[in-house]
């Protein structure tokens, strides 16, 4: 090749890499094979990838640029100004070391490119030799020789003339002006790309002219019609597409958009007339009105909705997504739409093309979208309408979660898959609510069945909440989207009958009398009315609120409640609206169900009751006796408590002194009252203080820590026995804090030793001479990293011991497993490790070569191990709400079951994960705290235990104000109120 030398050879601007080495070996005589094959020598050997074809690109490493450099004469510098993919990639090459080429093609790798202007190239090389180029979509025309620079996938492009179409220069010129003078110039003519791209695969109109007659003009000899016609796609409609651009663009014209919405989500583009008028009058094409009235779907209508979304919501995200052109709305890539050229086999026959699949297209995806279209069509066919809530399903498909996640990203369905859903019922995305819907199918059905609605009548027809919507929809007429007038229209309700509209009221009598239905009904479940809360419900009736009102009414001098009702309430309940107050009389019934069938007796504080806080209360109100009324003094007087018991327990209590039984009887309890106190944990407090009065104080030792005296040695070899045996066992000290080895909680005492370890070490302290045993029997008992990075190292390095499959470098065990999981994020974070770290996992086999090749991100942890874990962990103990620092075979569920319940508040509708959490536990992500859960379950599993006791005496004193779902749990372990 020396002998060959050609000079100095100039890179073009722009120019694709593979193009420059094309045109060097055109000056050495030489094939392009020749050329890779000397730039990739290694010993012989080409260390070239990929394959060769003419619209390849080739990135090349240092060792290569360098020879490309020396057979060309040029600096590198200069070739990297001039070739954009020069030092695009360093790639690695088959064998190690030296020069290396990649080859790579396609329009996902590779940047929008052309051939370059031939008469331009011969003008600057000198030689008349093809060239490709890097291409931004307004370099496309050369307007100095009038060449459209096209791009043709599997060849190395074409030049077309423009002498028979000068619009698409003028189109250039007007597109470099744009890009110059707007910042959004660029995005504004990729969305109006989409929108021509959206038009011409579409059937033309016979109106259409102008992009026929260019096809035609523009077509070279001998070439396919059809072939063409997808060729030229960009050629035909650049000057709409930039024309379109600059309208977009344009800020008067966003601002239209947004005050002819009305502030309204548009459903159709017919709602914005003024933005498909100037549309139809820059592109010179007036039918474009009518066509575009009717489109509900389409890179112009998101658009148009992202406008008025983002001026009703100028939040970041949405001024992002407001210029984005999504997948599903950008033009095919040529490459997909045109064959590859055709290949024929020895015999001269030709072979068949293999079936290609179109990028962004998932058949899994499309026959899941067809499942669920079918059940919406069955929907559909039962109910008219695909208005289904969103937590509804239909049989058992969450048709409803399904049509949510439609409506929320319907501007980005692929057009096929809106248009099969509008073909089955054209408001399945409307931009209101999916309740208002169903409501106007309810009245548009009541309609047919029962004749015209009647609005000046009031709607007397319908029922009382058919004909109250009715009538705010008449209210808001003005205010209303376009369409939702329109579909009122259907039934009747037009502006002039909205304007005569009446109120559907229901008679005050007739409201009265379903309250005091609730209120009877309640009433004879709980026996009283004062219980009820200010909130409570009945059958989804806002009891509580209702009572509230009658004893305000009750009460009012200004509209008194009529003596009729008054008594209707009294006949269900006499207290219903007591004098004093209602806590009063709720406590009263409290007192009244713990004292039923027994003799009050005032002298032991009313110890007989299993209710410490009615006896409490009880013991109150004979120290408050006379101050009572005389209706207050009559209802304890019915429950057993009479004047005279009452002065007799006040009396005991004047002559009992403060603490008796603590001084005269202090070893030998009564078992009856013993065991009365463990059952009630709340009990009466005199009592105890009484005998902690009488109890002789102890003296306070002085505290001392371990090092600093020998006073705790005893204690401190009692725990290193345990110590001993645990590592004795399991090769190691780093136990969990729960940790309990023969009864003895050594997970926490080394918890705490390391903790007073770490404090010495803090204040600059020796370590303490007692802790040098602990590691003498493990050096690593107290680690300067996580201690559950320790924990999962010792599993890992017995997993290795006990000579399991183990080879880090071929993923072995798999990243999906706890330890390979461990494994991956350890080799992730070789780097960051503290040296011990590294050294420890040396002795396993994971070095820093091992570490670094590993991918640069883990493969996430699958859903079906966690969930593996959540159904043992609920099997072994009922339920799925452990602490969050629970870990079950190496496996955070605390951790993860807690990330859950916070995605769950996030998500509109439960994920499938979430939904197989639901079907192991019912209740693992409660609407009340997670701790009451877990003290539920405690007080289940434990109910003799101090602590669940007075939690659940707690929740019965509290009834009334816990959600139904708590009193169903509590009921099913038979607490009641």
């Amino acid at each position: 090749m020396s002998g060959g030398a050609a000079g100095r050879i100039a890179a073009l601007n722009g120019e694709l890499t593979l193009s420059f080495l094309t045109r060097i070996a055109a000056r050495y005589h030489l094939g392009i094979r020749d050329v890779l094959a000397a730039v990739t020598d290694v010993g012989g050997l080409q260390n070239l990838t990929g394959m060769l074809y003419p619209d390849s690109e080739i990135h090349l490493n240092a060792q290569a640029r360098e020879r490309v450099a020396a057979l060309c004469h040029v600096p590198q510098h200069v070739l990297e100004q001039a070739l954009p993919a020069w030092t695009r990639e360093e790639p690695s090459g088959k064998y190690g070391v030296g020069p290396v080429g990649r080859l790579m093609r396609g329009e996902e790798v590779v940047a929008a490119w052309g051939p370059a202007c031939p008469a331009c190239t011969t003008a600057r090389t000198g030689r008349e030799v093809p060239a490709r180029r890097y291409l931004a979509p307004e370099q496309r025309v050369c307007a100095r020789h009038r060449y459209w620079l096209l791009y043709l996938p599997h060849t190395g492009g074409l030049t077309v003339l423009l002498d028979p179409c000068p619009e698409v220069i003028e189109a250039q010129r007007q597109h470099a002006r744009l890009l110059h003078r707007s910042p959004i110039g660029a995005q504004a003519f990729e969305v109006a790309r989409a929108v021509t791209n959206s038009w011409w695969e579409q059937p033309w109109p016979r109106q259409e002219r102008a992009w026929p007659a260019r096809l035609d003009a523009t077509r070279p000899d001998g070439a396919d019609p059809g072939w063409w016609k997808v060729a030229a796609r960009d050629l035909i409609t650049y000057p709409e597409t930039v024309a379109l651009a600059r309208l977009l663009a344009s800020r008067p014209l966003q601002q239209r958009a947004v005050a002819e919405s009305g502030g309204h989500l548009p459903y159709r583009l017919g709602e914005l007339p003024a933005l498909l008028t100037e549309v139809a009058h820059e592109l010179q094409r007036s039918w474009l009105v009518h066509r575009l009235a009717a489109v509900t779907h389409g890179p112009l209508f998101t658009w148009a909705h992202s406008w008025v979304l983002t001026h009703a919501d100028p939040t970041p995200a949405a001024q992002q997504k407001l210029w984005k052109v999504h997948s599903s709305h950008r033009p095919r890539p040529l490459s997909d739409l045109l064959p590859p050229p055709e290949s024929r086999t020895d015999s001269g026959q030709q072979e068949p093309r293999p079936v290609k699949r179109l990028r962004g297209h998932s058949l899994q995806a499309e026959h899941a979208f067809e499942r669920s279209l079918a059940h919406a069509r069955a929907y559909h066919q039962q109910f008219g309408h695909l208005a289904v809530p969103k937590e509804d399903s239909f049989g058992d498909y969450p048709l409803g979660a399904w049509l949510s996640n439609l409506r929320t990203r319907h501007t980005r369905l692929p057009t096929h898959q809106a248009a099969a859903l509008h073909a089955l019922y054209q408001w399945w995305n409307a931009p209101w609510s999916t309740l208002w819907q169903r409501t106007w199918h309810q009245a548009h059905d009541h309609m047919e069945a029962n004749g015209p609605l009647e609005p000046a009548r009031g709607f007397p027809t319908t029922s009382y909440s058919l004909g109250e919507w009715l009538y705010l929809q008449c209210t808001r007429y003005p205010t209303l989207h376009p369409e939702r007038q329109r579909l009122l229209t259907h039934i009747g309700i037009d502006a002039p009958a909205a304007a005569a509209a009446r109120p559907r009221r229901r008679s005050s009598a007739e409201r009265f009398q379903v309250g005091l239905a609730h209120a009877r009904a309640y009433a004879d479940v709980h026996g009283n009315l004062a219980v009820v809360a200010h909130a409570a419900m009945h059958d989804s009736y806002p009891l509580g609120q209702w009572l509230g009102n009658q004893r305000r009414v009750r009460r009012s001098d200004r509209r008194p409640l009529p003596a009729d009702r008054a008594q209707a309430l009294a006949d269900i309940d006499p207290w219903w609206n007591p004098p004093w107050g209602l806590s009063w009389q709720r406590h009263y019934y409290r007192a009244r169900n713990a004292a039923a069938g027994r003799l009050l007796q005032a002298e032991n504080g009313f110890s007989e009751l299993d209710d410490s806080g009615a006896a409490d209360w009880l013991w109150r109100q004979c120290a408050t006796y006379d101050e009572l009324s005389k209706e207050q003094q009559q209802l304890l007087t019915d429950i057993g408590l009479t004047t005279e018991v009452a002065r007799a327990a006040r009396d005991h209590a004047r002559t009992t002194p403060r603490a008796p039984a603590a001084a005269t009887a202090p070893e030998t309890k009564d078992k009856t009252s013993q065991a009365r106190r463990t059952a009630d944990p709340a009990a009466t407090t005199g009592l105890r203080r009484a005998r902690r009065a009488a109890e002789p104080k102890r003296p306070r030792e002085p505290r001392s820590r371990l090092g600093h005296s020998p006073d705790l040695k005893a204690g401190f070899e009692t725990a290193m026995t345990h110590a001993r045996a645990w590592h004795a066992e399991h090769g190691h000290l780093a136990a969990p804090r729960d940790t309990r080895h023969d009864g003895y909680p050594l997970g926490m005492w080394l918890f705490s030793q390391r903790n007073r370890a770490k404090q010495r070490a803090r204040n600059s302290l020796p370590p303490s001479p007692h802790l040098a045993e602990l590691a003498a029997t493990d050096p690593w008992w107290n680690p300067p990293w996580d201690l559950h990075w320790q924990r999962n190292y010792y599993r890992a390095r017995n997993y290795v011991a006990a000579g399991e499959p183990f080879d880090p470098a071929t993923r072995i065990p798999a990243p999906s497993t706890v330890i390979g999981g461990w494994i991956t994020r350890a080799c992730l974070q070789y780097d960051q490790l503290h040296p011990d770290q590294q050294h420890l996992l040396n002795a396993i086999s994971i070095t820093a070569q091992t570490a670094d090749q590993w991918p640069p991100s883990p493969r996430p942890r699958p859903h079906a191990e966690a969930l593996t874990h959540a159904r043992t962990w609920a099997g072994e103990h009922g339920h799925l709400c452990p602490p969050i620092k629970t870990v079950h075979h190496g496996f955070p569920l605390g951790e993860w079951l807690n990330r859950q319940r916070e995605l769950a508040k996030k998500r509109s509708s439960p994920s499938p994960t979430q939904q197989a959490l639901a079907t192991i536990d019912p209740w693992w992500n409660p609407p009340w705290a997670i701790l009451w859960q877990r003290a539920y379950h405690h007080a289940h599993t434990h109910p003799r235990h101090p602590t669940a006791r007075r939690w659940l005496h707690n929740q019965q004193r509290g009834w009334p104000l816990l959600h139904p779902g708590q009193q169903h749990l509590l009921t099913k372990i038979g607490v009641n109120a």
